[in-house]
């Protein structure tokens, strides 16, 4: 799962090169594109694109050179080594002329600088606590919602969640996050509620015995767009 929501990650034209080929992937061709704004087409002129590095230098200023995805590489001034993904800032100027440096920046910049969705980081944990323990963020998550269908019903209009910096949100897969803490060792006798600060049902009614993750997540999605709204304001 981790290798393709990477792979969903990374825009088309990066894939061959960023992507090795491997037998999960052998059926990605029939998932959805992503199209995220990360994607840019070949014609389109965007303020930022990614880009994989070029075993190719220039000549006059010892900047790199950059697959993003046009007829042309373009060439950043900063060294890299060939084969990393960098994002792009392509400024105004349209020209792919050798001369024209721009920059890499960080990948977040994007969405801090223009609010544009940048596509998302995978990390892969073992278990249910190491999601919590190997948390990348200093002081960790601020507040932590379960889902399950045995979780507290309560509407999406209803449901206040404090300001926050950093929010976790958990599906489990067919047995729920029940199973997945039940096989955690390091949380033996505990109870999700005891996990997470809230254990929510955001499919009330549901009719069906199970709902798949991948819908669960769209659903669920939907469900908490204006409660977070509601708490970053």
């Amino acid at each position: 799962m981790a290798r393709i929501l990477n792979y969903l990650d990374i825009p088309q034209y990066l894939r061959r090169t960023l992507v090795p080929r491997h037998n999960d992937l052998r059926h990605a061709g029939l998932l959805p594109p992503l199209d995220a704004p990360h994607h840019a087409r070949k014609h389109e002129w965007v303020p930022y694109r990614e880009g994989v590095t070029l075993d190719k230098k220039s000549t006059a200023g010892g900047g790199t050179f950059v697959d993003v995805g046009l007829h042309k590489a373009v060439c950043i001034q900063q060294p890299f080594e060939p084969g990393l993904r960098v994002t792009v800032a392509m400024g105004s100027k349209r020209s792919l002329d050798d001369d024209c440096l721009r920059q890499a920046v960080d990948r977040s910049e994007p969405s801090k600088n223009m609010g544009l969705y940048w596509g998302y980081n995978v990390r892969y944990a073992s278990n249910i606590s190491c999601v919590f323990k190997e948390c990348p963020y200093q002081g960790g998550y601020d507040y932590s919602i379960g889902t399950s269908e045995r979780g507290d019903k309560i509407s999406s209009g209803d449901l206040e969640i404090p300001k926050f910096r950093h929010l976790l949100i958990a599906f489990g897969g067919l047995g729920g996050l029940e199973e997945n803490i039940e096989q955690d060792e390091d949380l033996m006798g505990k109870d999700a509620t005891q996990i997470f600060s809230r254990y929510l049902n955001t499919c009330p009614d549901q009719g069906s015995r199970t709902i798949r993750t991948e819908e669960a997540i769209f659903i669920s999605l939907q469900y908490f767009q204006d409660p977070i709204k509601r708490a970053t304001i």
